[in-house]
């Protein structure tokens, strides 16, 4: 098979290899699509790893859909053909965080193997409990983006979004559309995101914002002049420090701000104290999902959430070593499509 093997920051190098053989409890699941996620970019960004902390190559891609291609002499199941969207996540079940339901912070999870791969590969082997069934009616490119949904669906749940709330989101990438969906399925009576890319503005209109502001164009002042009586929900996908601040600004009392984009670890923000008091505002974490991956299946295939549009690019093997070294803004969500003959495809 053809692979994206990982040397180290910006060294990806698309080699054949053996294509991975199951174990008996273990699935081989072809590739049908793997979304690059926000990890994938950063993790090529110059110093992003030390020199030698990487001893061999690796097969990054989590968010993966394919079609089961054989079967483990065990596997009760998943004939060959199921058509599936599979979880990353494979928790030790025995740590702390494991024991009280927290799964998705385990702190000894079990490793991929590297010669099993990740999904940016032709084929990667899995285990069954991974595995989840998709409709017929729904492409491998949309069951790509089940885990970031899933992911989403996890944080939505900690803010307890309530009927009537006036939310905002803080960035337009996947990310934000999908909590855009999310927050508006759950009753917001006010939806409003902020970025300062036109293509992803016109995206969450279409998908149902009530309100898009670009943040090129205004100060902060006058974004919070916009709300003048606050947002009862506060999501910040955006990592950038003053984006945390931003967000303080805009909490109404009793407001739930979520902090779901990444920030680089060791930066910090100035965050005042009596302001959190005096609002009684809740500071919440959201990161990966815990039991939501099902979920997220089900809401794609309903279409109750609409992930179609966001994919608004593929590429091959060889263009994926090149894209992620350098993101472009003007892409929602590109997906890695392993058998297709074209290096990129816009949407």
């Amino acid at each position: 098979m053809k692979a994206a093997l990982t040397f180290g920051p910006g060294d990806i190098r698309v080699e054949t290899m053996t294509d991975p053989v199951p174990d008996p409890e273990e699935v081989l699941v072809r590739v049908g699509g793997c979304g690059i996620c926000g990890g994938d970019y950063s993790g090529h960004k110059p110093g992003a790893n030390q020199p030698g902390q990487r001893r061999e190559p690796t097969i990054a891609g989590h968010e993966v859909a394919g079609t089961v291609a054989a079967r483990g002499a065990a596997v009760q199941g998943l004939p060959v053909g199921s058509r599936v969207a599979v979880s990353p996540n494979r928790p030790c079940g025995r740590c702390p965080p494991c024991h009280r339901g927290m799964s998705h912070l385990c702190e000894s999870r079990i490793p991929h193997p590297r010669h099993k791969g990740g999904g940016f590969a032709e084929y990667t082997a899995v285990f069954p409990e991974q595995c989840y069934p998709i409709d017929e009616g729904t492409s491998m490119l949309e069951a790509a983006v089940t885990e970031p949904l899933a992911c989403c669906l996890h944080s939505t749940s900690r803010i307890d979004v309530r009927q009537g709330d006036c939310v905002a989101i803080l960035g337009g990438g996947l990310n934000a559309q999908l909590f855009l969906q999310l927050t508006r399925l759950q009753g917001a009576r006010k939806v409003v995101l902020i970025d300062s890319i036109e293509d992803r503005l016109k995206m969450a209109s279409t998908l149902g914002a009530d309100e898009v502001i670009d943040c090129s164009r205004a100060s902060f002042e006058e974004m919070e002049r916009r709300f003048p009586r606050g947002a009862e929900v506060v999501i910040n996908t955006r990592g950038a420090t003053e984006f945390t601040e931003l967000a303080f600004r805009l909490c109404a009392i009793g407001a739930r701000l979520l902090c779901y984009g990444v920030a680089r670890a060791g930066r910090t923000v100035a965050v005042e104290p009596h302001l959190i008091w005096r609002k009684e505002i809740q500071l919440i974490g959201g990161r990966s999902f815990n039991n939501t991956f099902g979920a997220a299946a089900d809401l794609i295939d309903s279409r109750r959430i609409s992930v179609a549009p966001l994919v608004t690019r593929t590429v091959n093997l060889e263009r994926y070593a090149e894209v992620v070294a350098a993101p472009s803004g003007n892409h929602i969500k590109t997906v890695v499509v392993p058998d297709q003959v074209a290096a990129e495809e816009a949407r």
